[in-house]
């Protein structure tokens, strides 16, 4: 795993290019090591305080305010996916949970098989290629050279073990199986703690799951976290994989809504009958396809 540079590597770097670049460019450097480092803290303090519960309680009261933008579902309770199915990627991806939206952001896609994430991390495991001569390492070495910090890291030698990071999942995946996070966390507490105040970006440890959306006819699409991961899954051909929902889109939140309301199935309209058996709202209903079953919605686990 790549190691994090201390407090003196860090002003031994500044020092090095306030020297050879100047203030301006030394300032400019310094400002996303800044907002990383601060929302690193922000995201132990918010974990501290509550993390989930404290999640779940702030989306409730903002449904109770604004029904419309807000899912009656609970974004922290995983579904577990053929990740197979999930072979499209919103442009657009939403950062934060429980999100309902309308507009076309469903539409704006492109096929996970063609994104730079999932053909490196094919060329490297199937072909053998090299991380650092692969399509996704190449995009990180430009934002180097312009000054970014990709992944946090700051030098190629950094960011190659970043990548190498992903052989060690690999092989754990495929010969221990697909675990989710909170398994991670009880088998790996100290190893996953490194990991997560690294690199991650949520509000919880236990959250950083490959994301989805779900668009207006139930199209799962992958989010923005969990790439590699999703990659790797679709190339070892796992029969599933957890997944959280960020985001739904108005006209599918319309049919939770009308399945979870409904009591006889032949009240449904035709568009909530084609997707009973969807992994989203297949809890959401007692119908099937043969009787006219009662249902009601389930209520919405507290932890």
């Amino acid at each position: 795993m790549a190691r994090e540079p201390s407090p003196w590597e860090l002003l031994e770097r500044a020092s090095s290019t306030a020297r050879s670049e100047g203030p301006r460019e030394l300032y400019r450097r310094s400002v996303p090591v800044y907002r990383r480092r601060r929302d690193r803290l922000c995201r132990r303090l918010l974990s501290r305080a509550g993390g989930i519960p404290a999640g779940r309680t702030y989306l409730r009261a903002r449904r109770r305010v604004d029904p419309e933008s807000i899912t009656d579902a609970d974004p922290f309770v995983r579904l577990w996916l053929d990740p197979a199915r999930i072979d499209r990627q919103v442009r657009t991806p939403s950062k934060r949970w429980g999100r309902v939206d309308g507009g076309d952001w469903d539409r704006d896609t492109v096929p996970v098989g063609e994104t730079a994430a999932y053909r490196s991390v094919e060329a490297h495991f199937d072909r053998g290629v090299p991380w650092r001569e692969t399509a996704e390492f190449e995009q990180y070495r430009e934002r180097l050279a312009a000054g970014e910090q990709p992944k946090g890291c700051a030098t190629e030698a950094e960011l190659e073990a970043r990548f190498e990071e992903f052989d060690a999942i690999y092989e754990r995946i495929a010969t221990d199986g697909y675990r989710s996070q909170p398994e991670l966390w009880a088998e790996r507490p100290d190893y996953q703690r490194d990991v997560f105040y690294k690199w991650d970006r949520t509000l919880d440890p236990r959250l950083d799951e490959v994301t989805v959306s779900i668009g207006r006819d139930g199209t799962v699409l992958h989010g923005d976290r969990g790439d590699h991961r999703l990659a790797i899954a679709k190339l070892l051909n796992l029969e599933e994989i957890p997944v959280l929902v960020r985001r739904r889109h108005a006209r599918w939140q319309a049919i939770r809504d009308e399945l979870s309301a409904a009591t006889r199935r032949s009240a449904l309209a035709d568009r909530a009958k084609a997707h009973l058996d969807h992994p989203d709202v297949c809890k959401l209903h007692g119908f099937d396809s043969s009787n006219e079953g009662r249902g009601a919605a389930m209520s919405v686990p507290s932890s």
